[in-house]
């Protein structure tokens, strides 16, 4: 999106029309100008923008953009490099690339082009809708001890959307997907690189599907906050639960490991005591009775031959016919 189309967004309400005289004032362009952007942001980016002859144009529903300067001043920490982009191919592979600016480096953009998932899939990213944030740290732990990382932070969205929505049956699904109501709200992917000190480089992935209301391109059964709560949700807010909640998981993940976390997760745990199919590298599944997570976060199935211990894998629930 170019800098006019953005600012002739920004003038937008969903209140109150603005006509097309006065926006091109404002930013000192034509009325034929703004006309074409209005087309680009309908068509391009898909915002329902309503035009009225007299009156101008007027948002269908609310959009509230990223404020860098509101979520880093609530950031509890002070040693945070915070970046809110418009576009960006994908958060994770922007801070896989670019130099840790200070001890946690976070990007959150409006929309991403090749948002990524777990298995190489792609993360739904429309434009301003969800919460696309990714966070870059460098922990004195070497790869061997990251075991269970990824479900600490699964531990810590889950912690952050029930302080902020403490009505929501927020579950984790094994090993960090965030679950409300058998249908998925969140998704984290982790990437790890091997640093020199017995330290690892790691950008945190987290996609959380916030005022998104409808997708046909979606495969798998999902929800979004909006869609439980009934109501619109600022992202910045959220933005800035996540980022405290995490960074303290963090702290305390580097000082400790997983198993300072599995009572937590346990209180979570979306698959214990169901019967699953866990997807082993698609060449294999195995079935069994999920029976929570160990200290070092791999799954504990119950099968016929006994209970098996799993770091990774694709699981899904068997439903009683």
């Amino acid at each position: 999106m170019n800098t006019t189309t953005l600012e002739i967004l920004k003038q937008l309400s969903h209140e109150t029309y603005i006509d097309g005289t006065t926006i091109g004032n404002t930013l000192g362009i034509t009325r034929a100008a703004v006309w074409k952007a209005i087309q680009k942001l309908q068509n391009d980016y898909h915002i329902a923008i309503e035009s009225h002859r007299v009156h101008g144009y007027k948002l269908q529903s609310p959009l509230i953009m990223l404020d860098q300067a509101k979520i880093l001043a609530a950031v509890a920490v002070e040693n945070v490099a915070l970046e809110c982009l418009t576009t960006v191919d994908s958060t994770n592979t922007y801070l896989q690339n670019s130099a840790l600016k200070s001890d946690y480096h976070i990007c959150i953009a409006e929309e991403q082009r090749q948002g990524k998932g777990r298995f190489d899939r792609v993360w739904c990213s429309p434009f301003a809708e969800n919460l696309y944030y990714s966070l870059k740290v460098s922990l004195q732990k070497e790869l061997s001890e990251l075991s269970g990382l990824s479900l600490a932070v699964a531990v810590s969205v889950a912690k952050a959307l029930v302080n902020k929505y403490p009505t929501l049956d927020i579950k984790i699904k094994w090993p960090n997907d965030i679950y409300i109501n058998a249908k998925k709200l969140s998704g984290i992917l982790i990437e790890v690189k091997a640093e020199s000190n017995a330290q690892s480089q790691i950008v945190i992935g987290i996609g959380v599907n916030v005022n998104m209301q409808q997708r046909d391109d979606i495969t798998q059964d999902w929800t979004s906050l909006t869609s439980e709560l009934n109501h619109y949700i600022d992202r910045n807010d959220l933005a800035i639960d996540i980022s405290n909640e995490l960074i303290s998981t963090l702290e305390r993940f580097e000082n400790k490991d997983f198993s300072a976390f599995v009572d937590d997760y346990a209180e979570y745990d979306y698959l214990k005591g169901k019967t699953i199919g866990l997807n082993i590298l698609n060449k294999e599944v195995i079935t069994g009775i999920a029976h929570g997570v160990n200290a070092l976060g791999q799954l504990r199935l119950k099968t016929d031959d006994g209970e098996r211990l799993f770091a990774s894998g694709e699981a899904s629930v068997i439903k009683k016919s």
